[in-house]
Formats: C-alpha cells, sequence, structure tokens
C-alpha cells in the first residue's frame, strides 16, 4: 500500500464514504436476506443496489440534517433549541418512510421489507456498523 502524506479532498471523501457506505449496507442487508424473516430479496444484485439507494437516502438524509443544524447555529434561546431538536427528529423519523416508499418504488415485489419497525432494525444495525467501521479507521490514523 502506498503511503501519502496529503489529505484527502471533499470529493475523495465522498467517494470514500459513499463505497465504503455501499459496501458496509450491503453486507448488513445480505445478512438480514438470509438469516431474517424481516427482508426478503429477489437476488443479491437486487441486495446490493438497495445497499446502493439506502447509501444515497441517508447520505441525503444528513445532508438536510446537517443544513437545518448550520440554520439554527447561532440562535439563541429555548424554542430555538426545541425547534432544532424537533426538526432534527422530524427528519431522521420520516426518513424512513421515505425510505420505504424509494425502495418499494423502485424494486416493487423484487424487495420485501417488513414494515417500519423491520427497517428501523436494519438502519440501526447498519449505522452501528458503519460507527464501529469509522471508529476503527479514525484509530489507525
Amino acid at each position: 500500500m502506498q503511503k501519502t502524506n496529503h489529505s484527502e479532498s471533499p470529493k475523495q471523501q465522498l467517494f470514500r464514504e459513499m463505497v465504503l457506505g455501499t459496501l458496509v449496507y450491503s453486507v448488513i442487508l445480505g445478512f438480514f436476506e438470509d438469516y431474517t424473516d424481516i427482508l426478503n430479496t429477489w437476488s443479491y444484485s437486487t441486495t446490493f443496489f438497495v445497499a446502493v439507494v439506502m447509501q444515497i437516502l441517508t447520505y441525503l438524509t444528513f445532508e438536510l440534517k446537517d443544513w437545518v443544524v448550520k440554520y439554527f447555529q447561532g440562535k439563541e434561546g429555548k424554542k430555538y433549541l426545541a425547534a432544532l431538536v424537533f426538526s432534527v427528529w422530524l427528519i431522521m423519523f420520516i426518513s424512513k418512510f421515505v425510505f420505504l416508499v424509494v425502495i418499494d418504488t423502485i424494486f416493487g415485489s423484487s424487495v420485501e421489507i417488513s414494515g417500519f419497525v423491520g427497517l428501523l432494525l436494519i438502519i440501526i444495525a447498519m449505522t452501528v456498523a458503519k460507527y464501529l467501521m469509522d471508529v476503527v479507521y479514525a484509530k489507525l490514523a
């Protein structure tokens, strides 16, 4: 492996996040497909493409959340803090329904997720796995 002394550009960071996130998501989705009744897909290719779609949706969700946080930055007062907390919670909550609708629209009967709670379990597992990967990556620096 070649050692470099420069930091990553924003485009490189985005590329790394998207590729590694998609790979982690595809592994987690594969485990859910193989070992639970929460997720059923037509093939592994379908599972992989669901991971790509979920990675893109996750990225967009966090971009929206970051935009809202930046909007409320610098504003003082309890009402702004309450509005920030509620806005972030609402984005994170509603995004799960958006995920279900988008996956159903794109994949139709090729993908079956056992509802909101099933999707929530999948997303929690993905988030924990991605977080652990990020922690290990940071520790290696």
